[in-house]
């Protein structure tokens, strides 16, 4: 007998999120590192929890009879991929702005990369994947590529918030929504969250190794900064990926 597959519905998406975040931030509370990554790599340890969160993203993915359709597949046309290159050049940019000063220790780097990779996994997974295809179900692209991308900035105001800076938090929430829609926009150009994996790891890999100390300066660097004026033209490039003209394929992953 058959085992009857799951469809990811904007209610049943909404759920998952909820565990989800039950998951990635009572994992990290758990594990006194707090839910902001720079935390972990500061405190060496490598993120179990975002683990676990990814892990339990991809068992519903695999559950459900629309994997393809929320992403969980190879670019599709291949030709798409190139749709990734300017969100891939601002990383590429701020890592090479990380390092300028000089390189943090090689295990500071290794903790920051096994924690950025997980990070990207877990959230591509949950908001780009399941949480955009719960809302697709339910609303035409534009509505669901900003619910999801709202939902996504409400997440990380936990960032902020697990350390009592309430203004970064604000600032992690609106940069966040921003990135969101440039990284759903891509999501939905190329039908796969594996482009954007890439980008979000190497985003956050670059954006943690600049506020840590480096061995040529005392001070943090100013590429969180740099990375508030990046997210206004990647979050604009999406609703250039999303124009009128291109609308009309996007309704196919409404079906």
């Amino acid at each position: 007998m058959s085992i009857p597959k799951i469809h990811l519905t904007m209610p049943l998406a909404l759920g998952a999120l909820a565990v989800w975040l039950a998951l990635s931030m009572g994992g990290r509370w758990l594990e006194s590192a707090g839910y902001a990554l720079p935390g972990a790599a500061v405190t060496g340890r490598i993120g179990l929890a975002w683990a676990l969160a990814a892990l339990f993203a991809l068992a519903l993915l695999l559950a459900s009879s629309e994997r393809r359709e929320a992403g969980l597949c190879a670019p599709q046309p291949w030709k798409t991929v190139w749709l990734v290159s300017p969100p891939l050049l601002y990383a590429l940019l701020m890592l090479v702005l990380a390092w300028a000063g000089g390189w943090p220790q090689p295990r500071v780097l290794l903790i920051v990369a096994c924690n950025a990779a997980l990070v990207a996994v877990s959230e591509e997974l949950m908001f780009r994947a399941i949480l955009l295809k719960g809302m697709l179900d339910r609303y035409p692209v534009w509505p669901a590529v900003l619910i999801s991308s709202a939902l996504f900035g409400l997440a990380h105001t936990a960032n902020g918030l697990a350390s009592g800076d309430v203004s970064g938090a604000l600032w992690q929430a609106v940069a966040a929504t921003l990135q969101g829609v440039g990284y759903a926009a891509i999501r939905l150009r190329t039908r796969s969250i594996w482009p954007m994996v890439l980008v979000h790891g190497l985003w956050d890999y670059a954006l943690v190794t600049a506020t840590l100390p480096h061995p040529a300066e005392d001070g943090a660097s100013i590429l969180p900064y740099i990375a508030l004026l990046a997210v206004l033209p990647l979050c604009l490039y999406g609703v250039y990926l999303l124009r009128p003209s291109q609308r009309a394929a996007m309704s196919q992953l409404q079906r």
